[in-house]
């Protein structure tokens, strides 16, 4: 037993003799620039950091009421996101897009709160802002929203979402089923 024991050791102490010394302990880090701007182990996020992106969004978007249904194109629509990066878990958001359906245009405005888990995360964000209805005219809505986010290396993003667009006294409600792609800068 006592040899079985010994042949362990020896193999143990090779293997840790062959690893490389930065795999033992991390070395003392360094930091650069001006106070508070530290990156690096242990320090503060990065300053230069992207702190802007624009996506193209495309999907499905279809009327929620039966009688809207019949009135128009496909049960398409197209966009476009401009978004301030406050941090990596919260966005200020733009948006506009145009339902081929039923013919409506809004243009919403509103945060976006994201968890923790890069290169995935998971958002929800509320809008508000303009809706152009058809035959109704200009309204105030809402826009609740949920999806996912992929941020791989680099300015690239890819995500999936859900949108429930509710015009206020209005019966322009749309469910919006989308995809978005784009870049930060």
């Amino acid at each position: 037993m006592n040899r079985l024991a010994g042949v362990w050791g020896i193999a143990l102490g090779v293997v840790c003799g062959l690893l490389p010394e930065d795999s033992w302990a991390q070395r003392r880090g360094r930091t650069d620039g001006p106070e508070r701007s530290e990156y690096g182990r242990g320090g503060y996020s990065r300053q230069s950091s992207p702190r802007f992106s624009l996506t193209f969004d495309w999907g499905a978007g279809f009327a929620a009421e039966q009688s809207r249904l019949r009135s128009g194109g496909p049960p398409l629509f197209i966009g476009g996101t401009a978004s301030f990066w406050g941090a990596d878990w919260y966005q200020f958001d733009v948006s506009g897009n145009y339902v081929l359906q039923n013919g409506l245009v809004n243009v919403l405005v509103g945060p976006r709160f994201r968890t923790y888990g890069l290169p995935v995360s998971f958002y929800a964000g509320l809008k508000a802002g303009a809706f152009l209805v058809p035959d109704e005219g200009l309204r105030f809505g809402l826009s609740p929203q949920v999806g996912v986010d992929l941020l791989p290396r680099g300015p690239f993003l890819i995500g999936l979402g859900y949108a429930l667009d509710v015009p206020i006294a209005s019966h322009g409600i749309t469910n919006r089923l989308y995809m978005n792609v784009g870049f930060k800068f």
